[in-house]
């Protein structure tokens, strides 16, 4: 008589404990799945907004509405996917003027920048010491070849 009840008992906390591990590795790919997509749509943002700065700096025109449609669809997608910090900062970041060419504009690229870091699981202040700023936007190194060569001359 005490089998039968052992017997379902355990059978029940079989279906039970297969459907709780099913709902958390859906859960868990799910979150894979999203921090996927961030870091595709961060690196397709990052990659458009440097491409029209250096475009802009370097005074090219003819292909701006192709990279400015890229750079919205990267926009689009951040404010799709990304936690509600880096959408803000986004919003701020293109507000200031999305540019790159004032201060306030690098300033707030780099918020957004480490926000960025932080939704993909880094720590906050992991990267603190580091001048981020100067990182990101130096866009040469100090010791450039094709310079030191015309520097020689």
């Amino acid at each position: 008589m005490l089998t039968i009840p052992t017997i379902i008992l355990s059978l029940l906390s079989a279906v039970v404990v297969a459907v709780i591990s099913h709902i958390l590795a859906e859960r868990r790919s799910l979150r894979n799945d999203l921090a996927e997509f961030r870091l595709k749509t961060y690196s397709d943002f990052i990659n458009a907004v440097s491409r029209l700065a250096a475009a802009r700096r370097l005074g090219e025109t003819e292909n701006a509405l192709e990279q400015l449609a890229i750079l919205n669809d990267a926009k689009a997608r951040i404010c799709i996917c990304a936690e509600a910090p880096v959408v803000e900062a986004l919003s701020k970041f293109w507000l200031a003027g999305g540019t790159l060419e004032k201060e306030d504009e690098v300033l707030a690229f780099t918020r957004l920048c480490i926000l960025m870091r932080k939704s993909l699981g880094n720590r906050s202040h992991d990267i603190a010491g580091v001048s981020l700023s100067n990182t990101l936007f130096r866009l040469e190194p100090s010791s450039n070849s094709y310079r030191v060569g015309k520097l020689g001359k």
